[in-house]
């Protein structure tokens, strides 16, 4: 009885930190400049994660009865794992990659004072 209540009372702590997480990234998708920023992009395959895991967790706390959806929750889980991993590969690649060295610009000649030197 003990292990269930404990179950509970950290499914709930789950539940609650997931929703948080959720307003947090849906607050950073809508502050981002442009579709295109990793900001944005970043934020909504969060909330995408978030929205796997809450059914998942009110299940745990038996919240609903998702039952015979178990299998096409998984499916649905590693494919949106593996869009994610090909889209922070994609971008972990843009910035890794080795780009050349712009040119060094050419040297400035010394400045030779001017005027009357004392030998």
């Amino acid at each position: 009885m003990v292990d269930d209540l404990l179950v509970q009372l950290m499914e709930t702590f789950t539940l609650t930190g997931v929703l948080i997480s959720a307003a947090i990234f849906t607050r950073l998708a809508l502050k981002a400049r442009s579709i295109g920023s990793f900001r944005f992009q970043l934020s909504i395959f969060m909330l995408v994660w978030v929205a796997a895991e809450i059914p998942h967790i009110a299940e745990t706390l038996g919240l609903i009865a998702v039952g015979s959806f178990d299998e096409l929750g998984l499916e649905v889980h590693m494919m949106s794992m593996a869009v994610f991993a090909l889209f922070v590969g994609s971008r972990s690649y843009k910035f890794l990659r080795v780009k050349p060295l712009p040119p060094l610009p050419a040297p400035i000649p010394p400045v030779l004072p001017t005027g009357a030197l004392e030998k």
